[in-house]
């Protein structure tokens, strides 16, 4: 995956456990667990575990519609994007569950790219 310098950021996914979940009701499935509860954050680092930026994380899951039990939003702005250092990174996620316990998801490496440059496209 490519994220360009200076660009909106705006991705949609889906949170999912490993298998069931021993105490999970939820879900298409019913062995997930509730992540309307779920408190998640993401934060770009360097592909050495620098701090580059935290992404904002918006939670759509609705308890009463299965099929959007752990959807998530990630959105970073332009003005955000234009001060990430050109190279490889990684997207870390932390998940804290109603309960307390923090849990972080395998990292999604990426690479930050400048804007191309050359003649203006239009329309």
């Amino acid at each position: 995956m490519n994220i360009y310098t200076g660009a909106s950021f705006n991705y949609a996914g889906t949170l999912r456990t490993s298998g069931s979940v021993a105490s999970g009701t939820s879900g298409v499935s019913g062995d997930q667990a509730d992540y309307s509860l779920w408190q998640v954050s993401a934060n770009v680092f360097t592909e050495d575990g620098e701090y580059i930026d935290s992404i904002t994380v918006t939670n759509n899951t609705n308890a009463v519609l299965p099929d959007t039990n752990g959807r998530f939003q990630l959105t970073a702005t332009p003005s955000q994007t234009a001060l990430w250092p050109v190279g490889k990174a990684q997207l870390v996620f932390k998940c804290v569950t109603p309960t307390g316990d923090v849990e972080y998801a395998k990292p999604i490496e990426f690479r930050i790219k400048p804007i191309p440059k050359g003649p203006t496209i239009s329309s």
